[in-house]
């Protein structure tokens, strides 16, 4: 016969137990009513539409692509038009601008007024992209057009590895090797019950990612994710009869903005390949960077604006000489 003490531990673990289920759906419950997102990860669906695994890289889609499937119809279909394909991340997405407002749009202003030729212009940029993404992007669409440029603008995280773990995009700098299995680097739970929480508790997610975030280990960068895949866009762009440009972005953590940190190392390999580099550094000397950055390292509409007339410039100058 079990004892009153014992009855009434049991009712106390009970009540416990029962208050912290009900504070863990409560919690999740407001954790979803206020939309908190992950700040490191991103989910494989991105507002119900499916992303998808390419030749072993994960892709995605933002919100509000810079390109549709009619620009790339009628881009094809211009015969005697100049096609532009740019690749890149959110600084050549342009994040918080319009499309027009973009240096590729801008870009394209300028030259209607300087050219007689057509300008058809593709911005394929995804926010969050690696030059890895970015070459498969290109692949994807490479049977539909012949560029005349290939354009990829290169930011200093672009060494940066994706793999998909428990149904999200996560930094491989924040996962580790477990019997052959990737897996978070995090919350110390079995692999299967890890990956059924990923995928559907917003708050395991994002307790999740805070623990990464306190345990983040970087791992040493691998330039050969980007050397490799800017190889096979050079020669792709070279195949349709075009060249490919690299447009080096700059550092606005400071007063004025500052090349890259691994500018030379961009240079050095590009030019053992005869692949132009244009530090966009020097588009922008002399401005302070308050004046042309929404951070450290994206654009405001004045960067943008003053990035895409030198761009022109340099079209013209290069590229479309009459």
């Amino acid at each position: 016969m079990p004892t009153a003490v014992s009855t009434t531990a049991r009712a106390r673990a009970v009540l416990v137990l029962t208050s912290v289920a009900i504070a863990i759906v409560a919690a999740e419950g407001i954790t979803r009513l206020i939309g908190l997102q992950p700040r490191f990860g991103q989910r494989l669906f991105v507002r119900g539409v499916a992303s998808r695994v390419v030749d072993g890289v994960p892709m995605w889609a933002p919100p509000r692509p810079r390109y549709d499937a009619e620009d790339l119809r009628r881009a094809a279909a211009d015969r005697d038009g100049f096609k532009i394909v740019a690749l890149g991340d959110s600084i050549l997405y342009g994040v918080s601008l319009a499309k027009e407002d973009t240096y590729l749009e801008q870009a394209r202003g300028v030259l209607a007024g300087r050219t007689k030729r057509s300008i058809d212009i593709l911005n394929l940029a995804v926010p969050g992209y690696n030059t890895m993404q970015e070459a498969v992007a290109y692949k994807e669409i490479e049977n539909q057009i012949q560029p005349n440029l290939v354009i990829v603008h290169y930011w200093g995280d672009d060494t940066h590895q994706y793999r998909v773990v428990g149904g999200y995009v996560v930094d491989i700098g924040n996962v580790s090797e477990e019997g052959g299995r990737l897996v978070v680097r995090a919350i110390p739970l079995p692999s299967r019950l890890n990956d059924l929480l990923l995928v559907h508790s917003r708050l395991y997610d994002m307790l999740n990612h805070v623990v990464v975030a306190m345990t983040h280990v970087n791992l040493p960068e691998d330039w050969t994710l980007v050397s490799r895949p800017l190889a096979d866009l050079q020669e792709r762009a070279q195949r349709a009869g075009g060249r490919l440009l690299v447009l080096a972005s700059p550092e606005l953590n400071d007063a004025t903005p500052k090349p890259v940190e691994d500018l030379d190392q961009v240079q050095q390999f590009a030019a053992s390949r005869g692949i132009e580099v244009v530090d966009v550094t020097q588009w922008v000397a002399g401005l302070s960077s308050k004046t042309i950055a929404l951070d450290g390292c994206h654009f405001n509409a004045v960067g943008h604006r003053i990035i895409g007339a030198h761009l022109a410039d340099y079209l013209l100058q290069h590229d479309l000489k009459e």
